[in-house]
């Protein structure tokens, strides 16, 4: 009997060994997570960034495509004004 106490005494303080061992283990894995969740929340929100300057891009480059057209357009009248002056 004594024998099969010792045996559970010992099984006993290896699984709250274990437990300890395995907690530490948890604790470094949540923060990993919270790591992790915290990189994904900056990854979207780069992302949205991303969308909005990709869009202010797309704005500015078709208003500065409008600007040339006029200033071409007020350049070739120039050039004609000066023409039929001269």
């Amino acid at each position: 009997m004594q024998e099969k106490l010792k045996q559970l005494e010992l099984l006993t303080s290896q699984i709250l060994a274990r437990q300890k061992e395995l907690q530490g283990e948890n604790g470094a894995l949540k923060a990993r997570v919270r790591t992790l969740e915290d990189g994904l929340e900056k990854l979207k929100n780069t992302e949205a960034e991303l969308r909005e300057l990709k869009e202010w891009k797309k704005n500015t480059q078709t208003v500065l495509k409008r600007l040339s057209a006029r200033l071409d357009k007020e350049i070739a009248k120039a050039k004609e004004h000066e023409e039929k002056i001269v």
